[in-house]
C-alpha cells in the first residue's frame, strides 16, 4: 500500500512556461523530501523529459507530482505523466538505449527509466500515453553505499541585490570517514531567475573525487536544460580518462546552445589532481603558493580544440577552486588568511558573496584536502 502526503502538485501542461515551472516543482518537492543533490538533479531531468515529450507530441496534457510513503518503509516521489497524443507504436523499440526524441534533453525514455527505481508506461496508438515513475530516498543510500553523499538545501545568502537576499542553490558534501575530500558546491542563477546555466558535479569513487563545473552558455531555463543535460552525461559516464569524458560530453552536447566546462578529477590520499577544461571554466589550487590551470578555448557541443589534460600535486589544507565566469577573477584567498582553513562551504559561500557577478549566473565548486 503506499500513502500520499500533503505535498503535491497536479497542474496542466501546455506551453513551455508550464514545462519549466513543473521541474521547478519536482525539484522543490524532491528538496523538500529530502534527497540529495545528485538524486534532485535527476527527478528534475526526468520530469523535463517526460513534459518535453507531452508538447512535442501531444501539445497538451496532466502532470502530478507528489510524495510518498509505502508499507515496506521506503519514502519518495511519484510522478505521472499523460496525454491524448498519437502514443508509441513500439513502446519496446522506444525503451532501447539511443531511441531519443528529438527536442528534449536527449535522454529519451531509456535515460528516464535509468534514473528512476520504478518506471511504468502505458500507451496505446492513437489514445495517448501515460508514464509513472518514483524514485526513494532509502533506495538512493542503499545504492550510494560508501561513496559521498550531497545534500541540497536552498539558502538565502548574506549578500543583496536590489534590498532582496541573494538566491542560491547550495549543495555541502558530507564525506564518508575514509575520505579526505571536503567539498561543497554553490550555484547563484542571474538576478531575477529561479534556475541557473551554471550547474556543479562532485562524486567520490574508488578513493577519488570527481568534480565538474558547468556553464551554459546564456541563462533561465534555456541554460538551465542545457547545464541539466551535462550533469546527466557526466554522472552516467564519467571515467578517469578526462579528455576521453569532456569528448563524450562534446558529442552529447551537440544541438544545443553549448557550454563550457571544467573537469577534474583528484585522489586526496594520494595527494594528485587532473584537469581538463574548454571555454571559461576556471581552476586554481590555493596553497603555500597558487597554481592556476588553464582551459582550451571553445565551446562544449560546437567547436573545440583538442583539450589538454594537466597534472597538479596537493599538500594538506590546500583548497582546489573551480568556477565560472560569473565569479569574478580578482580574487585571493591570501586576502583572507583564515579561510583557507576553513570547511570547504565557508570557503564556496564566502567566493561567492563576495565576487559573485549580479549580471550572470554564478558557479563555483571548492575541493579541500582535509588531510
Amino acid at each position: 500500500m503506499t500513502t500520499v502526503s500533503k505535498l503535491s502538485v497536479r497542474t496542466r501542461i501546455g506551453s513551455e512556461a508550464d514545462a519549466t515551472r513543473s521541474v521547478i516543482e519536482a525539484s522543490r518537492i524532491a528538496r523538500e523530501i529530502g534527497f540529495p543533490a545528485n538524486d534532485v538533479q535527476s527527478i528534475s531531468t526526468a520530469t523535463s523529459e517526460l513534459v518535453r515529450n507531452i508538447l512535442k507530441y501531444a501539445g497538451t496534457g496532466n502532470l502530478s507530482i507528489k510524495e510518498i510513503r509505502t508499507d515496506d518503509g521506503r519514502h519518495g516521489i511519484e510522478i505521472a505523466v499523460n496525454d491524448r497524443g498519437p502514443g508509441i507504436a513500439d513502446v519496446e523499440a522506444a525503451l532501447r538505449d539511443h531511441f531519443s526524441s528529438g527536442g528534449t534533453l536527449g535522454l529519451g525514455l531509456p535515460g528516464v527509466k535509468r534514473m528512476m527505481d520504478d518506471f511504468e508506461i502505458d500507451s496505446e496508438p492513437g489514445r495517448g500515453t501515460r508514464v509513472v515513475i518514483r524514485k526513494y530516498t532509502t533506495a538512493a543510500e542503499r545504492r550510494r553505499g560508501k561513496s559521498t553523499l550531497l545534500i541540497a538545501a536552498q539558502k538565502a545568502m548574506a549578500g543583496r541585490r536590489l534590498g532582496r537576499p541573494l538566491p542560491a542553490a547550495v549543495t555541502v558534501e558530507q564525506n564518508d570517514e575514509d575520505s579526505a575530500a571536503d567539498c561543497a558546491s554553490i550555484i547563484q542563477p542571474f538576478e531575477g531567475e529561479r534556475v541557473s546555466g551554471d550547474a556543479a558535479v562532485a562524486e567520490h569513487r574508488d578513493g577519488a573525487t570527481f568534480a565538474a563545473i558547468i556553464d551554459a552558455l546564456g541563462h533561465g531555463p534555456l541554460a538551465h536544460r542545457v547545464a541539466l543535460k551535462a550533469i546527466q552525461y557526466l554522472k552516467a559516464s564519467w571515467s578517469p580518462d578526462l579528455v576521453a569524458t569532456i569528448g563524450g560530453l562534446h558529442e552529447a552536447l551537440r544541438g544545443t546552445e553549448g557550454a563550457a566546462a571544467g573537469l577534474c578529477l583528484i585522489d586526496f590520499n594520494a595527494g594528485t589532481g587532473r584537469y581538463v577544461g574548454v571555454g571559461n571554466t576556471v581552476i586554481r589550487v590555493f596553497g603555500e603558493q597558487e597554481n592556476r590551470l588553464f582551459s582550451t578555448p571553445g565551446t562544449l557541443g560546437h567547436q573545440i580544440r583538442s583539450p589538454r589534460e594537466q597534472s597538479f600535486s596537493l599538500q594538506s589544507d590546500d583548497v582546489v577552486v573551480m568556477y565560472t565566469d560569473g565569479i569574478k577573477e580578482r580574487f585571493e584567498l591570501k586576502d583572507y588568511p583564515q579561510l583557507r582553513f576553513q570547511k570547504a562551504e565557508k570557503v564556496a559561500r564566502t567566493i561567492t558573496e563576495k565576487f559573485g557577478k549580479h549580471h550572470d549566473d554564478a558557479g563555483c565548486i571548492v575541493l579541500r584536502y582535509a588531510r
